[in-house]
């Protein structure tokens, strides 16, 4: 993904949560989702389907797996209003989204899902929708804040963030590599019993 286009996905999701009047963590994304006219469905699904985005006329609907972990399921959402704001044009279309790779924000997706015949979406679109999840979920300007308040980089201190945000610990500790936040995750100091020492860039 170019650099300019992340910056725009992240100018987008920092303005979508201005506009609904979010900018807070947690954040809440029902103020998000009726912002966007959309509503949002908690329902039984197959287990490898995190969500779905179905769009019909002026109808919108997010279909979440109510079996997944709450904080998954709020990836999902954030991940599925990612499709709707970066590639939803004119006409009707259906989203189904499979496990959602976190790692697929910083790297090339390995689901074969995505490069199948007849895949609803591209994994350049699954990157996006996932740089659109993380920067609604995790605003730089809010989690940079957060992060200047914290002395020590280890496993509490992104467990502390990841609570805050209502996000998973690997989404955060993603989410703080990518803003340049910590050059490193989980990384073992010599003669430290305690995994997880972090250095801090700025």
């Amino acid at each position: 993904m170019s650099r300019h286009r992340t910056e725009s996905i992240e100018n987008d999701a920092l303005g979508f949560l201005r506009r609904a009047d979010a900018l807070s963590v947690p954040i809440d994304l029902v103020k998000v989702a009726r912002l966007l006219e959309v509503s949002v469905h908690h329902e039984t699904l197959e287990d490898e389907v995190s969500g779905v985005l179905l769009i019909k006329g002026p109808e919108r609907h997010i279909l979440v797996n109510q079996a997944h972990h709450p904080n998954r399921q709020r990836f999902s959402i954030a991940h599925e209003l990612g499709h709707l704001v970066l590639h939803h044009k004119d006409g009707d279309r259906l989203f189904v989204d499979t496990h959602i790779k976190l790692y697929q924000r910083v790297g090339a997706p390995s689901s074969k899902v995505y490069t199948e015949p007849g895949s609803a979406t591209t994994p350049q679109e699954e990157r996006e929708a996932n740089q659109f999840a993380s920067a609604l979920l995790m605003p730089a300007p809010l989690l940079k804040q957060a992060a200047k308040e914290r002395d020590l980089w280890d496993e509490l201190d992104v467990s502390a963030l990841a609570s805050m945000f209502a996000v998973s610990e690997q989404a955060m500790a993603i989410r703080l590599q990518q803003l340049q936040v910590v050059d490193s995750v989980l990384m073992m100091e010599p003669n430290r019993k305690s995994a997880g020492a972090f250095h801090e860039l700025h």
